[in-house]
């Protein structure tokens, strides 16, 4: 075969592999799907009373930026506990990244660490006020 008849076969093939692809469109990268819109989860109990007392627009909230809106709310974070125990046990694999999901961690470490805070706070003993 000379060098021309192997050049016109291996432009041959590119044509060809360029007019069967995929159109510049829709270019699919390898390993990944594309994203599809996901739809809005079902507004539940624990989002609803969340937004009651001011939390606002969670969908994008971390567990950080909960544990510090819980930090002054350690009441409602142990409200928040009491209603996610009853969710976390028939909770899906998806649940987990969920607002909801983060909102019931971070409710939960803030419920711990007010706690902890509460049985180490130091009361001063009281003075012997007897005079001798």
């Amino acid at each position: 075969m000379s060098k021309q008849q192997l050049f016109a076969v291996f432009v041959t093939a590119l044509v060809i592999m360029t007019a069967c692809g995929p159109s510049s469109k829709t270019q699919i990268v390898q390993g990944k799907q594309p994203q599809l819109p996901l739809p809005d989860p079902p507004k539940s109990e624990v989002l609803d009373l969340l937004e009651k007392n001011g939390a606002g627009d969670m969908s994008k909230s971390s567990v950080a930026a909960f544990r510090r809106w819980f930090g002054t709310r350690t009441a409602l974070a142990e409200q928040v506990v009491k209603m996610c125990e009853p969710i976390e046990q028939h909770a899906t694999v998806s649940w987990g990244d969920s607002a909801e999901a983060t909102a019931c961690t971070a409710a939960h470490e803030t419920s711990i660490a007010a706690r902890r805070a509460k049985a180490w706070t130091f009361t001063p003993p009281v003075a012997d006020k007897r005079a001798w």
